[in-house]
């Protein structure tokens, strides 16, 4: 169970994510999948999280 506002921070964070310039892509890929295993259904179809991969 994760509280109302901490689900709202990590669609938010979601949403916005973006490799840095001194950021790996594993290390991008592991933060990506983190969130989106966190957000489940609500970080949308498989289509959409590659779009926002």
């Amino acid at each position: 169970f994760f509280p109302r506002a901490e689900q709202e921070r990590l669609k938010r964070e979601y949403h916005s994510i973006r490799q840095t310039s001194t950021e790996t892509s594993m290390k991008f890929m592991q933060c990506f999948l983190r969130l989106a295993g966190f957000l489940g259904a609500a970080a949308g179809t498989e289509e959409e999280r590659v779009k926002n991969f």
